[in-house]
């Protein structure tokens, strides 16, 4: 009876130690995600008294933000003036030279709470973040869970990451615009006042279209084209 006791111990013992790691694994442990942060800076550019010129060192400070910032095309950078008056226009003139010389682009926001000798200047981003790849949690090979591998989508979704122009499009996307039908437009005005592209040897499966028309005499070439049209 001992015996028997001692066995049961060692089979339950040894048990676990069967126990596929696999098994233990879930998809939730390491999800392939592509992360993506909202990211505003402030920088705050003063001028001097009543006047549309900047105080001393605000162009230094200004260019300082920018750099420090990599203000880049697809980062979204605004004014947010005092007040709206002729003297909030001339400023706004005056700051959007001085970031051109960076190739920068700002756009205007309504008024804010800043003094009246003071703009805000803002930028606005996206940052993204690619999934922990790759993820050899489970084996290549020998896994008789059945389950997906723990490194699949791993490069998909780091791929697109790396690749995105514009890490807002992976949040809210962009407005499609109009499709540009320009090429089928003219074709259509073409045909209506009779005038369509004629067909020509050269500009389809013509002496120069094809490969295998190279000879006017043998297959489709020009002869065969011309012949066929008289």
């Amino acid at each position: 009876m001992r015996k028997h006791f001692l066995l049961g111990l060692c089979l339950a013992a040894a048990l676990p130690a069967c126990t596929p790691t696999t098994s233990e694994y879930t998809q939730a442990e390491a999800p392939k995600q592509i992360h993506v942060d909202y990211v505003r800076l402030n920088h705050v550019v003063t001028f001097a008294p009543g006047r549309a010129e900047l105080a001393k060192g605000e162009s230094e400070k200004l260019m300082s933000f920018l750099g420090d910032a990599q203000v880049g095309s697809q980062d979204h950078v605004y004014l947010e003036p005092a007040n709206e008056n002729q003297l909030t226009a001339s400023r706004i003139g005056v700051i959007s030279r001085e970031m051109d010389k960076v190739g920068v682009g700002a756009q205007t926001l309504p008024a804010g709470l800043e003094p009246g000798d003071r703009m805000k200047v803002i930028v606005e981003r996206y940052v993204v973040t690619p999934p922990d790849c790759p993820n050899w949690t489970t084996p290549a090979v020998g896994d008789h869970s059945n389950e997906v591998h723990s490194n699949f989508g791993c490069s998909d979704a780091s791929n697109l990451a790396r690749m995105v122009a514009d890490p807002r499009d992976l949040v809210v996307g962009r407005t499609m615009g109009p499709g540009e039908g320009d090429a089928a437009i003219a074709g259509l005005t073409r045909y209506r006042q009779g005038k369509p592209t004629p067909l020509s040897a050269s500009g389809g499966f013509g002496a120069t279209g094809g490969t295998t028309g190279t000879s006017a005499t043998g297959g489709v070439g020009a002869g065969a084209v011309s012949g066929a049209g008289q």
